[in-house]
């Protein structure tokens, strides 16, 4: 029904689509505005494009019956002695047309597996703390909140919290 790969950079173009289309339909819940994306020539998580590692990847979701990116979840992975031991999670959208189909949920399955093979302690991720869906799904994928960051994110007036959420992988 739906296929997942890592991404490569021959994927930039529709990644790059794909995220403009995330932060369209949901501005709220991405730092970045889709302006501000547009005017940089190259996103610093371009790099997990460019090459993938088994620490630093995206994941895309492909509908079998088109070469069309509809989802897609990143793992980034610090080299720092410190703080390699955890990655985070980022960037999860699944296109509006495709939502309600377990895609995000085999994203980060699939993620959650892959830092589990790598070794990774834990998995960590920020999520606006108004988007009660995503956290739903974190939650019952075992992530469990550790706090959160007030007003995080400004616009004009309006501010928004982020919740900060982990998950231990199997050793």
């Amino acid at each position: 029904m739906y296929t997942l790969r890592k991404l490569s950079a021959a994927d930039r173009s529709n990644f790059r689509e794909l995220r403009q289309t995330a932060l369209t339909v949901n501005p709220d819940d991405f730092m970045v505005t889709a302006e501000e994306e547009l005017a940089i020539p190259r996103l610093s998580i371009e790099a997990a494009l460019e090459q993938p590692g088994t620490r630093n990847f995206f994941l895309g979701a492909f509908a079998d019956d088109s070469a069309r990116l509809i989802g897609i979840a990143g793992l980034l992975t610090s080299s720092l002695q410190k703080v390699r031991h955890a990655g985070r999670l980022t960037s999860l959208f699944v296109h509006p047309e495709y939502r309600r189909r377990g895609i995000a949920r085999m994203l980060v399955e699939r993620l959650l597996a892959n830092a589990a093979e790598e070794g990774l302690r834990a998995v960590r991720l920020e999520v606006v703390a108004d988007n009660r869906a995503a956290i739903a799904l974190y939650e019952t994928l075992g992530f469990v909140p550790y706090g959160r960051e007030p007003a995080a994110y400004r616009l004009d007036k309006r501010e928004w919290d982020l919740l900060l959420m982990t998950r231990d992988c199997p050793s």
